[in-house]
């Protein structure tokens, strides 16, 4: 399982339950996964024996609520104190170690890292070599290099190998083979002994970093020595401390995860502006695909939240990477690679022998809306002018001719499983025509946000005529012209979106429901009889789904059920801080990715709308 992510933008890093990376991304968050998910071992020699990672008890944490990982680790006498973090403005991973012996005798440790990167996420055609320049094991294929270097204070050896076989058949004996160099599908190994008093401890620093060509990196590994590694220890400390205090809260049990949420959100972001929904790479394993694109919808919603906790310049950044997206027609398709290319897609461009555009609307509307709501904000217009004429006013035009009878033309849903007209992308298309509005009117551009908004007052009456059934609202109309009646969660979004009051009593019937009939172990899933990774006779509940209940009862004054909620959500977080898509019913454990993205943004939009009211309650006289 994934339980800490750090990351600068161009590298993100995942550790698992053991502390082990299992995840790195380089040189694009999300693109090209360097280890394939495949985790990085380490393990310990002493008194003639192995000691493996996994035989540890390890516990991890972000620390003082900055963008460093702590990992504890204990086994007899052996207790192992860490700090793994990432350089800010550097894809160089560092990991400091503290080992402390407890057993009443001196002792001397080997410690040893094994290696079995896929560069390129594949493991065909890599080359692995000990540098003697560097004194550092370098793997390397085309223009990826990843150089890792492992020392301690004063003198020290280091051991290495190279192989084809398994690397961890190597330190059984104790003692590295020192193979120089290797290639194919290729495994490295490091190593150093250490000598640890009794009731004292000794350090190493253990280091892994990237480039794109091999002079580059070996300046990089040549300057590497232990006092530069703790002086950026400190400076990448005091920087996130200096970061997260923008937009942090005073620390408590509810805060604690809304910091950790913006790391996420921040670590999860690449330097030109893209989100990905997950780094968590396990899917591929299993099903050949993941969730480590950018889907607008998901990004959308992270921008807003870093918006509304105060970081509106890398919401822009990621409008300006969404800018350069959009087709001819105005529309952004289903999701994008990091790099600004076309991803995966299961949407057909053909449907019942007609051809379609394979989208989902509500992600070309979310997007719209959000950076109608950023300027809102920040009424920053020059920032704003190319995102505005490149996407925003194209998109608007997009939206409103891609209009039949006063609602949106058929598209596929935000759970990517029906087409249709769903009231979640009305309810989006309704905030990106009024919120877009605003900026066309700000552009100077009248007549379109005059437009924008009768088009919305067209469609907020279409749906009062034909998408309330029994005085609530219904799924979505489908492909036939009837009515789906399904209850589902996604309903709740002509309130969020401003369609509709949330003192409207179609709105208030709509909630009521969802707050009924999809409560399953007191989280809400997604609609009723979801099957989405169910495992159990019910369905899931979610992350997002859950908080977008606590929204509407925060808004409409409920803050007892709202909170039960939202420590509902706090608990389904592991004890590092991540939340997941979703969890089992019975056990709560995460069964599809963490963290997951959404997850993370819809808590900071939910925990801001908390706590402006209670900011409010507190200002009462």
């Amino acid at each position: 399982m994934r339980y800490a992510s750090i990351g600068n933008g161009r590298l993100l890093v995942n550790l698992d339950e053991f502390g082990r990376i299992v995840d790195f991304y380089f040189p694009y968050i999300g693109m090209e996964n360097q280890t394939a998910g495949t985790p990085i071992r380490y393990s310990f020699w002493v008194d003639n024996k192995a000691i493996l990672d996994t035989d540890l008890i390890t516990s991890l944490s972000y620390l003082d609520d900055s963008n460093i990982i702590q990992i504890e680790s204990k086994k007899d006498w052996l207790s192992i104190s860490s700090f793994a973090f990432i350089d800010p403005d550097s894809p160089t991973y560092y990991l400091i170690m503290k080992i402390l012996n407890n057993s009443g005798e001196n002792k001397r440790i080997k410690i040893f890292f094994t290696h079995d990167f896929n560069i390129y996420s594949n493991p065909f055609g890599d080359t692995a070599f000990f540098d003697p320049y560097t004194s550092s094991i370098i793997h390397y294929k085309s223009k990826r290099y990843i150089g890792i270097k492992l020392l301690s204070a004063g003198t020290f050896d280091v051991e290495y190998n190279t192989t084809k076989g398994n690397p961890l058949d190597d330190i059984y004996d104790g003692k590295l083979d020192q193979n120089p160099i290797a290639h194919g599908n290729v495994q490295s190994s490091i190593g150093m002994e250490i000598k640890v008093n009794s009731s004292s401890s000794s350090k190493i620093y253990y280091v892994i970093t990237a480039e794109r060509n091999l002079d580059d990196l070996r300046k990089k590994l040549t300057k590497l020595n232990t006092a530069e590694i703790e002086s950026n220890f400190v400076s990448t400390y005091m920087f996130w401390k200096s970061w997260v205090n923008k937009g942090s809260k005073e620390r408590n049990s509810l805060n604690k995860l809304y910091n950790v949420s913006l790391f996420v959100i921040k670590n999860h972001m690449d330097i030109n502006g893209s989100f990905i929904a997950s780094s968590d790479f396990s899917f591929v394993n299993l099903y050949g695909d993941s969730y480590q694109y950018c889907w607008p919808r998901d990004c959308a919603y992270a921008a807003y939240a870093l918006d509304i906790s105060g970081y509106g310049e890398l919401a822009v950044r990621h409008f300006n990477f969404i800018k350069d997206l959009v087709s001819p027609e105005g529309f952004l398709y289903h999701k994008y690679n990091p790099n600004k290319t076309l991803a995966s897609s299961w949407h057909p461009w053909i449907y019942r022998g007609k051809g379609i555009y394979p989208i989902q609307e509500d992600e070309t509307a979310l997007e719209i809306w959000a950076i109608g709501s950023h300027y809102e904000r920040y009424k920053d217009l020059d920032e704003l002018s190319e995102i505005y004429k490149k996407f925003v006013k194209p998109g608007l035009q997009f939206i409103m001719d891609f209009m039949e009878d006063g609602l949106p033309k058929y598209s596929f849903d935000l759970w990517e499983e029906r087409y249709g007209i769903h009231i979640y992308t009305v309810a989006t298309v309704y905030g990106a025509l009024t919120k877009g509005s605003i900026l066309a009117e700000g552009m100077g551009d009248e007549t379109l946000a005059e437009d924008s908004m009768e088009v919305a007052k067209t469609l907020k009456d279409e749906v009062k005529k034909r998408m309330v059934y029994n005085g609530r609202f219904v799924r979505r109309i489908d492909e036939n012209g009837n009515k789906d009646l399904t209850i589902d969660a996604s309903m709740y979004a002509p309130y969020f979106f401003g369609m509709f009051d949330s003192a409207d009593e179609v709105v208030q019937n709509t909630m009521e429901l969802i707050a009924q009939k999809l409560n399953v172990s007191n989280g809400i899933i997604r609609y009723e009889n979801d099957y989405y990774q169910r495992r159990k006779q019910l369905p899931n509940p979610w992350i997002i789904t859950t908080l977008w209940l606590a929204e509407y009862y925060i808004d409409t004054g409920k803050i007892s059920e709202a909170e039960k909620l939202i420590n509902w959500v706090i608990n389904r977080a592991t004890k590092s801080g991540l939340l997941p898509e979703q969890v089992d019913p019975e056990t709560f454990e995460s069964v599809s990715v963490i963290p997951l993205v959404w997850s993370h943004a819809e808590y900071i939009i939910a925990l801001n709308k908390y706590e402006s009211i209670k900011k409010k309650e507190y200002d009462k006289p």
